[in-house]
């Protein structure tokens, strides 16, 4: 999210819009953010909160596909629609799914490791597409990436428990 947040006015300015109008555009991620957090909550409580997460992060993927792709703004604000749903759901639904996993003794340590952990990570990622725009003169490989470990995401979500918290911690997973 970090790359949408940071280059996505400069990465629409490389195609010809103005800064503005990729400004204006950049408005459709928490739009997509608000509908994507209540539509996936609404269907987690209906199709279990480990498929829906998976299909968050499905969905971060297709939309820095369809950024790779784009050659005009209205094809960016497409992938950026496409992301941003999955913007806030991902974070309901990942502490949903670690109490799930983990159980709720662990849950405060689970979640603050994550928060504290995911800004490093973001910033990072922010500052190494900069770095290969700067290299490449192009965002590509940077969303390459990006577009990887959604898919990474999804699948690594996908996989069945394998109930390794319960061996850890036998008696903390109880509630």
């Amino acid at each position: 999210m970090g790359f949408v947040n940071a280059h996505f006015v400069a990465y629409t300015t490389d195609f010809g819009t103005t800064a503005i109008n990729g400004a204006y555009a950049l408005v459709t991620v928490g739009i997509a953010g608000i509908a994507g957090g209540l539509g996936f909550g609404l269907l987690a409580d209906r199709f279990g909160r480990r498929p829906l997460l998976s299909f968050a992060f499905v969905m971060r993927a297709i939309g820095y596909a369809i950024l790779l792709m784009s050659t005009s703004l209205p094809g960016a604000i497409a992938g950026i629609v496409c992301i941003g749903s999955s913007w806030t759901s991902v974070i309901s639904l990942t502490g949903t799914v670690s109490s799930d996993e983990f159980g709720l003794r662990r849950l405060g340590t689970i979640i603050g490791t994550m928060f504290m952990v995911m800004p490093i990570g973001a910033s990072t990622a922010v500052w190494l597409a900069g770095q290969i725009y700067d290299s490449t003169g192009s965002y590509d490989k940077a969303l390459w990436i990006s577009l990887t470990l959604g898919v990474i995401g999804a699948l690594s979500i996908a996989m069945p428990s394998t109930g390794i918290a319960k061996k850890i911690w036998p008696r903390a997973t109880a509630g």
